[in-house]
């Protein structure tokens, strides 16, 4: 902070120091990608709880055509018990896809170009697969979680890409690189 002089004149400000130890500021633009990407996973979890686990009439017609489809016995005794171990192992595909998703995103906020790039492409798959079922169903009520879900991630991409943020990301390399004994 600047001190008023005698004669009314602020004193500059110290300089900010440029080494490697200091620790890069964060833009705001990053929190909020790194937000965008939290709800987006997270409206992609409840999405499918929503309307695939609760929906135990679509699940059982699933497991039946799927275990007609393979040549299996598909009677009420076999459909129950395949709907059981694919509820389970839906669970386990929704945790494993939320730790994911959080790691990515973490490792994005800290400044790691690779998570950049890996949430970028899942969002423009997510967009395509949208658009994909909008084509294919119309304006489906179902689809309005995938609109929201396709929505934060796009909104992640846009947030990680503002130049405050690509510089954020490029300081960040150059200071890993610096650590190995590179110059960018």
């Amino acid at each position: 902070m600047s001190n008023p002089h005698e004669d009314g004149h602020l004193e500059p400000a110290p300089p900010v120091r440029d080494d490697e130890s200091a620790e890069i500021p964060r833009p705001k633009a990053i929190d909020t990608a790194f937000q965008a990407s939290l709800a987006g996973a997270a409206i992609g979890a409840i999405a499918t709880v929503v309307t695939v686990l609760f929906d135990s009439e679509g699940l059982a017609l699933l497991v039946r055509d799927m275990l007609s489809g393979a040549g299996l016995p598909d009677g009420d005794a076999e459909v129950a018990q395949a709907v059981g171990t694919f509820r389970v192992a839906m669970v386990l595909g929704i945790l494993v896809f939320l730790g994911l998703s959080l790691l990515f995103a973490l490792k994005m906020r800290a400044g790691r170009n690779w998570a950049r790039i890996l949430i970028t492409v899942l969002a423009f798959v997510g967009v395509v697969g949208f658009l994909n079922a909008m084509a294919a169903s119309g304006a489906a009520l179902e689809l309005i979680w995938s609109l929201a879900e396709v929505a934060f991630a796009v909104t992640a991409v846009i947030y990680m890409f503002r130049p405050e943020s690509t510089r954020y990301f490029v300081e960040h390399k150059k200071r890993r690189l610096a650590r190995r004994g590179f110059r960018a």
